[in-house]
This record gives structure tokens, C-alpha cells and sequence, in this order.
């Protein structure tokens, strides 16, 4: 795994401070509950520190473009979660067109993850994205701390995240 210069984690380190906020009400303003911003702004700048290049002074505009874009990505997923949930469960279709291809290995490698997990960081994990459960709730479900909660989902989040930009070669 490539490694981040100085000056760009620099760089990148002060806009997060300045632009958090304002990033994290990009995806408020649409609804989306407090955890799934939290992941949400996490990915843009995860995005972010995989670019060769960066210019500090188009940094704003860039982690806003990428925010919009994310924004709209999370819609489209929930859109075809629910979509599928409404279909009988998780059976996948027989035929797919280039999108629902994609998004069946995005799928199918988050599941492969989530074999690899031990059974708490799974459990925890499923809870929050299937069944969007809060952190809070989650503690309370699998009688751990939420700190402990958030740690797990933190681990959790980048393996899939890992896993997932290997198969869509990314």
C-alpha cells in the first residue's frame, strides 16, 4: 500500500478541520442519519489521500464534488437494498445490467469480508449496515461498551472498504 507524503497528510490533515463541518451537512441536509454521515465524510477524505496530486487550493471544491458524488451513491445503494428487500430477500436476478453487475460484486465482496471477521466484529458490523442500528443500540444488543462498538465498525468499515476498491480495481 502506497504511502502519503508529509505535505499532502499536512494538507489534507488542515482541510479536514476546516471543511468537516461543512462536508458532514452535505449529506445532513438530505437525512441521512448522524452515523452514516460520519462514514460518509470518513470516504471523502479516504478518497482524497488516494490522489497523486493535490493543490491545496482546489481541495475545497474537490472534497465538496466528492461529498455530492458519495451522497448520491449512498441513495442509489439504499434505493437497491430496498429494492431488494421488497423482492423476498437478497436472491439476485438472472440477468444484470452493467450497474447491477457491479453492484452484486460490491456485494458479494462485502460478504467475503464478513466470513473473515470473528463473529463479534461481523455481528456488529451487520447490525449497523443491515439493520441500521446506532452504535448505542448496538452495545446494547451485544452487552459491549459503544466505544468498543465504534472500534469494531472502524475496523470493520476499512477492511470491506479494502476489499471492495480490489475487486472494482479501484
Amino acid at each position: 500500500m502506497e504511502t502519503i507524503s508529509n505535505q499532502n497528510r499536512e494538507i489534507i490533515g488542515r482541510a479536514y478541520k476546516q471543511l468537516r463541518c461543512e462536508i458532514y451537512s452535505i449529506f445532513r441536509q438530505a437525512s441521512i442519519s448522524e452515523e452514516a454521515c460520519e462514514d460518509l465524510v470518513q470516504d471523502v477524505f479516504i478518497k482524497i489521500m488516494g490522489l497523486d496530486i493535490i493543490i491545496a487550493e482546489q481541495l475545497k471544491g474537490l472534497a465538496i464534488r466528492i461529498a455530492y458524488q458519495k451522497r448520491t451513491d449512498y441513495f442509489r445503494h439504499r434505493a437497491y437494498i430496498n429494492k431488494m428487500m421488497s423482492n423476498g430477500g437478497w436472491e439476485m436476478e438472472k440477468t444484470y445490467t452493467n450497474s447491477e453487475a457491479e453492484v452484486n460484486d460490491i456485494l458479494q465482496a462485502e460478504m467475503k469480508v464478513l466470513h473473515c471477521l470473528s463473529e463479534l466484529d461481523c455481528k456488529t458490523y451487520m447490525l449497523s449496515r443491515f439493520e441500521e442500528k446506532t452504535a448505542e443500540e448496538i452495545a446494547l444488543t451485544l452487552n459491549i461498551s459503544k466505544r468498543a462498538v465504534d472500534s469494531r465498525l472502524y475496523r470493520a468499515r476499512i477492511q470491506v472498504r479494502d476489499r471492495i476498491r480490489r475487486v472494482m480495481g479501484l
